[in-house]
């Protein structure tokens, strides 16, 4: 089917909440044909089911697994087929899946509509347990076009990473089933994960996960519909059972997301640099205790005291630092704030700004938007004058493109991201790359990514997030993994925090990083579609 053909407004979809047991691959496909059978007689076109649903998950190695692997097609698709033909619709489940030509098991998803299998999918980051048995595929993420609209499909802990999404929205996909075994402490409701890769690109995401227990893993539930807004339409928490909704695919909001992107500044998203220890592949210093502090000032007044309130606000938050390492991040300022420096405020700026981070012992961190041009700029000086800046890459689609920079300072490496940059995922995995400790935001509050969206962009990339926005603005932030969330504090008054060497032990072995396919990412570099420009 031709991708640029028209889909439906909106078609009825399900997600099925369906535990499994272990081993009975024979009444696990019988109750999957009647659950699916269930699902397709009230309306539903498109199906999902969990993760390994034909098999169960927990598996010790390979020997144990054997007698229940399949092919593509096989005995799980032959079971799902009969329904989607008298039905005329589409299911997804996950199985494991045996190569026959290499014999290599697989953790797979397949589609499969009225006229059979239609495509599968191999899941490409792999969770803890399925190494045991199971090998990474190596076939990219695949959009299938189909007439209820382009289906992608990604399993469980690809979620856990920006690029595959990406990718799919990239290849024009309207919606991703999402076959999972998610695992937590207890049911709850749908992963914030879930509803960011929807958001982040504009499609309608359908996950399908377990309840239950098995083998002391304890999955979540929480299947849902989620809306490409990153709503979520509709979910259940906990036990078995079909969640319906609608799906309502709008590839102009896909589209108008995916133009914002500078494929030419993210060449760096290709690069491994932590498949060896950190350290080994960039020099790192010796770990040093250090304090961050966000002042969500009002920075864009009448400009008659502009200065003045930062160096109040410096001098307010001194008695509650304990390091001479400091990192102060700052809200973005419009050089129209500061007539009362005269012509080239900017560089007058500037000027002060390196005096204020000698006198208070720190380094500072903040955009500056020249009202005139429209340029944004971010810029980090610290008591030995100026340490560099960078360029908006999102500026202008026109414009050359810079790219993204991280700072070396005595305490870390410091990326930095104007608030436009930040609303795209692409930015923080650059910097982190790049080998940044810390993401340092100046914002204006005015751009669309919200808080819990950058939390998880942070922990996704093993790093501190400050982000700096005005007083009164929603949006400022210091976030490290689940060990720091300073969030619920009013503007004006600062976030401070200290951070101890072994605070940073975990998200400095770079855990995610380090679990990346970078071989799978080309499309993230290539120029975009010309579908995309019209």
């Amino acid at each position: 089917m031709d991708r640029k053909a028209r889909i439906p407004s909106g078609f009825k979809a399900a997600a099925i909440q369906f535990n499994p047991s272990l081993g009975d691959t024979s009444l696990n496909r019988e109750r999957m044909a009647c659950l699916l059978r269930e699902a397709a007689a009230n309306g539903a076109r498109l199906v999902v089911f969990p993760e390994m649903s034909s098999s169960g998950y927990v598996w010790k190695n390979r020997e144990e697994i054997a007698p229940y692997v399949e092919t593509i097609p096989g005995p799980t698709t032959e079971a799902l087929c009969s329904v989607t033909r008298e039905y005329g619709c589409y299911a997804v489940a996950g199985l494991p899946e045996v190569d026959p030509s290499t014999g290599a098991y697989y953790n797979s998803a397949v589609l499969i509509g009225p006229e059979g299998v239609v495509g599968s999918y191999r899941k490409t980051h792999l969770f803890a347990a399925d190494p045991r048995w199971a090998r990474e595929g190596n076939d990219g993420f695949p959009v299938f076009s189909t007439p209820i609209g382009n289906i992608a499909m990604l399993i469980c802990m690809d979620a856990m990473y920006f690029e595959p999404a990406r990718i799919a929205a990239l290849e024009e996909a309207d919606v991703i089933a999402f076959p999972t075994n998610w695992v937590g402490s207890g049911n709850g409701g749908p992963s914030k994960t879930w509803c960011l890769r929807a958001k982040e690109n504009g499609l309608c995401w359908i996950a399908a996960n377990r309840s239950d227990t098995e083998r002391g893993a304890r999955f979540t539930g929480g299947s849902a519909i989620i809306d490409a807004d990153g709503s979520v339409q509709e979910s259940l928490i906990s036990g078995e059972g079909i969640v319906y909704g609608t799906v309502r695919a709008d590839p102009d909001k896909r589209k108008g997301i995916l133009r914002g992107r500078r494929p030419e500044a993210y060449q760096e998203i290709l690069l491994h640099p932590y498949l060896w220890k950190e350290g080994e592949t960039r020099p790192i210093g010796e770990p040093s205790p250090f304090e961050v502090v966000v002042l969500p000032l009002d920075m864009n007044g009448d400009g008659s005291g502009t200065l003045d309130q930062l160096r109040q606000s410096l001098e307010s938050v001194q008695p509650r630092l304990m390091t001479s390492n400091r990192l102060y991040v700052l809200p973005e300022i419009d050089t129209a704030a500061l007539s009362a420096l005269g012509t080239d405020r900017a560089e007058k700026l500037l000027h002060e700004l390196q005096l204020l981070a000698g006198l208070f012992r720190g380094y500072i961190a903040l955009s500056v938007l020249a009202s005139d041009s429209g340029e944004c700029a971010m810029y980090l000086v610290g008591p030995e004058g100026f340490v560099g800046s960078y360029k908006q890459v999102r500026h202008n689609l026109h414009r050359e493109c810079t790219g993204f920079r991280t700072f070396e300072v005595p305490f870390g490496r410091v990326g930095l991201l104007t608030g436009r940059d930040a609303d795209y995922p692409e930015a923080y995995r650059v910097l982190a790359k790049q080998g940044a400790d810390i993401i340092a935001v100046s914002g204006s509050g005015q751009h669309d990514s919200e808080i819990w969206m950058k939390r998880i962009w942070a922990f996704e990339n093993d790093a501190i997030l400050a982000c700096a926005v005005p007083a009164g603005s929603s949006g400022s932030m210091l976030f490290l993994h689940r060990q720091v969330a300073l969030e619920g504090i009013e503007p004006p008054e600062p976030y401070v925090q200290a951070f101890q060497p072994e605070m940073m032990a975990v998200p400095g072995s770079r855990p995610f990083l380090r679990r990346m396919k970078t071989h799978l990412y080309d499309r993230l570099v290539m120029a975009e579609l010309q579908s995309l420009k019209g």
